[in-house]
């Protein structure tokens, strides 16, 4: 009715709004009906009171995304974007969250004093390098199977509405409502509202990574790389392959609904970043969630568990720092765990001499995981990096109770690292 009959819709609206005031989605609704009819202005003051009702309610995004819609057709109203305070002594609906302060407490590897000289193995970090990784991070990333179809012809899905807890815990609240005032206005007054249809893409597989978004309503899906699909929805952030240097996307990202989006560019986060370092540890600390999230959904090797004993691996992962001219891996020598590289630079060096630096996201070490396995390539730290690292007498406590997941070892082990760019330094 919203769409096909406006008229009608601003009528039941505008009587939600009133047996309802406290929910700002009657608000918003009303004020795209508005705008549709052509009513500027009474467009404007609903979007305002739905603001005012998401910031009430600590929902930062949607506040951020009402306050850029009035501002887009009322460039006076810049002020707006002032009245978005993050969590005061009141606690609103959805708790303010400051993840763990990271990289800059990134555990130094540290080479383990009774590694034998056939390997190259670093002391454990224990709990105080984990990262926070809960189940609905390994659940909520929907794995879509291939419908032979493309999006626009599909039924549109039923809208997903996260509970108040979930929201709590996703990327977009996390990023925004984790931040102080002078912070949290700097990234509100970059982010740039963007709308697509159905069917739209919004990234480009192998495209340069320019800009992070946060869903703020509607669902999009990710085409994984050899087949499959995953839905992302409302409260997820995508594209954090900008935040890893002169990155690439790694996957299409194509709308499957109406979707509304905050994206913020590269060049706006390394400026905000610069000024507000806080803001680098919680992008840092959802770059970490995600790769790991991705890694267990995506990976054979983890996809063959169910989700809650996926989390468990998740949880131990240690983030760890490698100062430069740190050896990863030897080649003929045992390492030690499974890593993903964050920051930084890591070269490797084959048996010819020729040396590769490795893209940042990549995943190495899968023959560690295996008994007796060495590695084919040496792997040195260019510069100060931070790494993901799962100790590989962990993976092994866990998985030599599901004999699948180590059938699949061997076959990961020859998957070759991905370059970055440029991609080759020379012998």
């Amino acid at each position: 009715m919203e769409r096909d009959r406006p008229a009608d819709a601003v009528a039941a609206l505008v009587e939600l709004e009133r047996l309802d005031p406290e929910e700002p989605r009657w608000a918003q609704r009303l004020g795209e009906a508005y705008r549709r009819l052509g009513r500027p202005k009474d467009a404007e003051d609903a979007f305002v009171r739905a603001m005012d009702g998401y910031v009430r309610g600590g929902f930062v995004p949607r506040a951020v995304a009402m306050a850029k819609l009035v501002i887009g057709m009322n460039p006076a109203r810049i002020d707006l974007l002032a009245r978005i305070e993050p969590a005061g002594p009141a606690a609103p609906l959805i708790p303010a969250i400051k993840p763990p302060p990271l990289p800059a407490k990134a555990v130094p590897l540290a080479r383990a004093a009774d590694a034998a000289e056939n390997e190259v193995r670093f002391d454990d970090a224990g709990d105080a390098s984990s990262i926070s990784i809960v189940l609905e991070d390994i659940e909520e990333l929907e794995i879509i199977e291939d419908e032979g179809a493309e999006t626009v012809d599909r039924p549109l899905p039923t809208p997903y509405e996260p509970s108040i807890d979930r929201l709590a815990t996703m990327s977009a609240f996390q990023l925004f409502a984790g931040l102080h005032r002078e912070p949290l206005l700097a990234l509100s007054a970059t982010a740039e509202l963007v709308e697509f249809v159905p069917g739209a893409m919004v990234i480009v597989r192998d495209e340069p990574a320019f800009a992070l978004y946060a869903i703020v309503g509607g669902s999009a899906r990710v085409l994984v790389p050899g087949g499959g699909e995953i839905r992302l929805t409302e409260g997820e952030v995508f594209g954090e392959s900008c935040l890893l240097g002169s990155g690439r996307r790694q996957a299409d990202v194509k709308a499957e609904t109406p979707l509304m989006t905050l994206r913020i560019e590269k060049r706006a986060l390394d400026a905000i970043t610069e000024q507000h370092p806080e803001v680098r540890d919680v992008l840092f600390h959802l770059l970490a969630r995600r790769l790991v999230a991705n890694l267990m959904q995506t990976s054979k090797l983890f996809t063959v568990f169910e989700p809650r004993v996926r989390l468990e691996f998740a949880q131990m992962f240690e983030v760890r720092r490698a100062e430069p001219g740190t050896v990863l891996a030897q080649r003929g020598r045992l390492r030690d765990g499974l890593y993903v590289l964050l920051a930084g630079n890591v070269t490797a060096t084959d048996g010819a001499g020729e040396r590769m630096r490795i893209a940042r996201g990549s995943t190495f070490g899968y023959e560690a995981l295996v008994g007796g396995a060495t590695a084919d390539v040496t792997l040195e730290a260019e510069t100060e990096s931070v790494v993901l690292r799962l100790p590989s007498t962990r993976f092994m406590s866990l998985a030599a109770t599901y004999p699948p997941a180590l059938a699949l070892l061997a076959e990961l082990a020859d998957e070759p690292l991905r370059p970055s760019e440029p991609p080759m330094l020379g012998a």
